[in-house]
């Protein structure tokens, strides 16, 4: 016979107390034995003493239990088998069917009883066969319940429940645990352009480089999406810690041929130092985390305890802030801009304001990254180019033609739909395309040149504006100007702020005009607060500027009676 053919020996460990119950089992046990279902085979032991049945369970080798003895004996030992956590399926052999007798029984955990009178080697399989199937359903179901299927990873609920053992077993011999919460950085990103099967993918790959990094004493879970949760034992100094964090990031930018996306974010709590407390340290993790994709990511950061207000704030804006539009909390501001040479309004910059009941007046730097990072922004965004649009469009039927700049974010930008999105809102609401010019910082400019090429391309064929935001804080390379559709500089204001008394900021300022100029590119400056900057700016031929001096941020009602009155600029008034 081929090996492969040979039926897996399967071991019943039967106790029986009298002489009567060896007897019966013994009987039994010879008809058993000769029966072969599902390819498998029983083998019987009898033991008579209690204790022999004790140790022998103990060792684990028995793939059921039988037992035939006094009921409150077996009751005893049921409990005690259950209580040690042991799942092996366990028969009881009763004098009859009595549910007085039965139903301690299967309280204390027995899988099911047979009465005495009705056992046979047939039913005694057939009730084997059935729970040892039903065990391994139920621990394939407990299985499922504990990990993730896709990475083979423990999920996020076994891991908080390995989470507080293992801290309890820390404080008890005075060890240093760091909890990390880590992100692929642009898993998002490869789902939407590459597709779900290259992002899971990458989720695999991420997971089998960690499994192999960490020692077997660490914790590792896939908690949801692209975030995957660590616990690993450090020094008190955090050297060590530092050292693996390094290892990990570089190991998972180097995951596989995904290129894009394989860099990883990662927040670190220490316990006992920043908390004692599971859910707390998670929640601090979580923090430092936000606090590094805030930053850019690809880097690590442990928490620290100045973030706490912040993590708590965060996470109270991560609710509130998807339901500020339906709640009409958001408010569009447009703040003038002049033509140095007019002297007249050519211009707005639109700029967005929340107002919420718990925050407060809530700054843009504050609520866009959150806004990106729960995937609001696409919505906001959307929202705020509509309302923009809209109110061009009201303000060339009354007679004035205003350029309107926008403030577009990378995760906006980044969005699949946004092309597609402004051009409808364009043709929804008639407004030419070159009334409307998009603020992008140099990092959307020169991040993912290849991703981004095509969508400049569809843009500049829909005719619309595009300007450098903050121009000469970011990017030092300028060669990017030349190869992308860029349409006006705006200077930032930490070079206004010195004019004309700072000879570094003036010989800044008329070297970003010249070379704006060179390029055919329109210069615009920003927070121009004193008559003097105006001067100097003119002097230079910067094209136009914007300021609280020269108009604050308003309303779009207010924006059309200051268009409506002929408004010019005055560089000695100051205007509201």
């Amino acid at each position: 016979m081929n090996l492969s053919d040979s039926p897996t020996r399967l071991h019943l460990l039967a106790l029986a107390d009298t002489p009567a119950a060896r007897q019966r089992l013994a009987a039994c046990s010879a008809g058993l034995t000769a029966l072969t279902t599902d390819g498998a085979a029983w083998q019987v032991e009898v033991l008579e003493r209690t204790e022999d049945a004790v140790v022998a369970i103990g060792d684990g080798h028995a793939d059921a239990l039988l037992f035939d003895c006094d009921a409150a004996e077996m009751e005893d030992m049921l409990r005690l088998i259950r209580e040690r956590g042991i799942l092996t399926p366990i028969l009881v052999i009763t004098a009859d069917g009595d549910p007085e007798t039965v139903e301690p029984l299967l309280a204390a955990g027995a899988d099911e009883y047979l009465p005495t009178a009705e056992l046979t080697p047939l039913l005694l399989e057939r009730t084997l066969r059935l729970c040892t199937r039903t065990q391994a359903l139920e621990s394939r179901l407990e299985y499922l319940a504990q990990h993730d299927l896709l990475t083979g990873l423990p999920n996020a609920r076994l891991f908080e429940r390995q989470l507080d053992l293992a801290l309890h077993t820390a404080e008890r011999h005075g060890r240093c645990m760091a909890l990390v919460s880590l992100q692929l950085d642009a898993f998002q990103n490869i789902a939407r352009n590459s597709g779900q099967e290259s992002a899971e993918q990458l989720l695999k790959q991420s997971a089998q480089r960690l499994k192999a990094l960490l020692r077997r004493s660490d914790l590792v879970a896939r908690s949801q999406g692209e975030e995957f949760l660590l616990l690993l034992e450090c020094s008190a100094d955090l050297t060590d810690l530092a050292l693996t964090a390094s290892r990990l990031l570089e190991s998972l930018a180097a995951a596989g041929s995904l290129s894009e996306g394989s860099s990883a974010s990662m927040g670190i709590a220490v316990f006992p130092r920043s908390s004692q407390d599971p859910r707390q340290l998670l929640e601090q993790a979580r923090a430092a985390l936000h606090q590094v994709r805030d930053a850019g990511g690809n880097d690590f950061r442990v928490y620290d305890e100045s973030l706490e207000v912040i993590s708590h704030r965060r996470v109270l804006m991560e609710h509130a802030l998807p339901g500020a539009i339906a709640r009409r909390e958001l408010d569009v501001r447009y703040q003038p801009r002049f033509d140095l040479r007019s002297r007249r309004i050519a211009g707005a910059e639109v700029l967005l304001r929340w107002n919420s009941p718990d925050f407060g007046a809530v700054s843009p730097d504050q609520f866009i990254p959150v806004a990106e990072s729960t995937g609001a922004i696409s919505r906001i965004g959307g929202w705020v180019l509509e309302q923009a649009i809209r109110a061009g469009r009201h303000w060339m039927d009354t007679g004035h033609d205003l350029r309107l700049a926008v403030n577009v974010s990378a995760g906006q930008f980044r969005s699949g739909d946004f092309s597609d999105l402004l051009g409808r809102l364009l043709t929804t609401h008639g407004l030419p395309p070159h009334l409307l010019e998009l603020e992008l910082t140099e990092g959307v400019f020169v991040s993912n040149v290849v991703a981004h090429r095509d969508l400049f391309a569809t843009l500049n064929e829909l005719g619309v504006g595009l300007a450098v935001d903050d121009f000469g804080t970011g990017y030092s390379a300028l060669a990017y100007l030349r190869h992308f559709p860029v349409h006006a500089l705006k200077i930032d204001r930490t070079f206004i702020t010195g004019l004309p008394e700072s000879e570094d900021d003036c010989a800044i300022v008329r070297a970003i005009v010249a070379m704006g100029h060179a390029l055919d590119l329109r210069v615009v400056a920003e927070g121009v607060d004193a008559p003097e900057q105006i001067r100097f700016l003119t002097e230079i031929g910067c094209d136009e500027i914007q300021g609280f001096l020269v108009g604050k941020p308003m309303t779009a009602e207010e924006l059309g009676e200051l268009l409506a009155s002929g408004s010019t600029l005055d560089p000695d008034e100051r205007r509201s």
